[in-house]
């Protein structure tokens, strides 16, 4: 029993990057966020290991969250500057996950009006 509150795993988001360009899904020229998204392990709240590490950009013409290429979103985290282009863009298929909260990233099914880690509207 003593163990259980020692290790966790639990999602994480972190913001890795910020630009200014043309957007993808509206082609308004205006300043979008990239954040990762991943899952980790922790030993008391300590990071040890992330895996299913993912990465998002939000807009704020069109206020939208659109999945990034893995090796787009790794480079930006890197800290290299990538001008944006729709071919960049993941979309996510009509009923599966992979939108992601605007404010917290956390993986929607399409279905969801809320937010069900930060009960934010959608």
């Amino acid at each position: 029993m003593f163990f259980i509150g020692i290790f966790g795993i639990q999602p994480g988001k972190k913001e890795v990057g910020e630009g200014q360009g043309i957007c993808p899904s509206c082609e308004a020229f205006d300043r979008y966020v990239v954040d990762e998204v991943y899952t980790y392990l922790h030993f008391f709240f300590i990071p040890i290991w992330k895996w299913n590490r993912r990465y998002f950009v939000r807009t704020r013409c069109c206020r939208r969250t659109l999945e990034l290429e893995g090796d787009v979103g790794r480079r930006i985290a890197s800290g290299e500057r990538i001008q944006l282009r729709p071919e960049h863009i993941v979309r996510a298929q009509p009923g599966a996950q992979g939108e992601a909260c605007p404010n917290c990233g956390s993986v929607l099914r399409p279905d969801y009006r809320f937010c069900p880690r930060c009960g934010s509207q959608l």
